[in-house]
């Protein structure tokens, strides 16, 4: 049970400390993470122009889908599995999951989030 909090501990500080990642670096966003199942930790980043953010699957199969046409992504996730999209520019990529319970009528009931690009 430490060893899992004391993960845990890690990847929230290492995620803190990514907020304002260099062009270049790369930024994890876990989807599940949580006794539900049910939330992108965390849900929204702030990063620079050409950050990777990385999906892992922490719990359960996902999708990291587009929410809105300023770009273009629909991906299933099993436990365990990836899936990454470097953003160049500078604009807000709001995301969702499209499995059954986290969108209600076509509007996020938890599971969402967003990547906002600056300079």
């Amino acid at each position: 049970m430490r060893s899992k909090l004391a993960a845990l501990a890690f990847a929230v500080f290492t995620l803190l400390a990514a907020q304002a990642l260099p062009a270049q670096a790369s930024v994890l966003i876990r989807a599940g993470g949580n006794s539900a199942c049910n939330r992108f930790r965390p849900a929204g980043v702030s990063i620079s122009k050409g950050t990777k953010v990385v999906w892992k699957a922490t719990c359960g199969e996902h999708t990291v889908t587009a929410y809105s046409k300023n770009w273009s992504k629909d991906v299933t996730i099993m436990q365990g599995q990836t899936t990454s999209s470097i953003f160049r520019s500078k604009r807000v990529f709001k995301f969702y999951c499209r499995i059954r319970g986290h969108v209600s009528g076509g509007v996020c009931s938890g599971m969402c989030g967003k990547s906002a690009v600056g300079a």
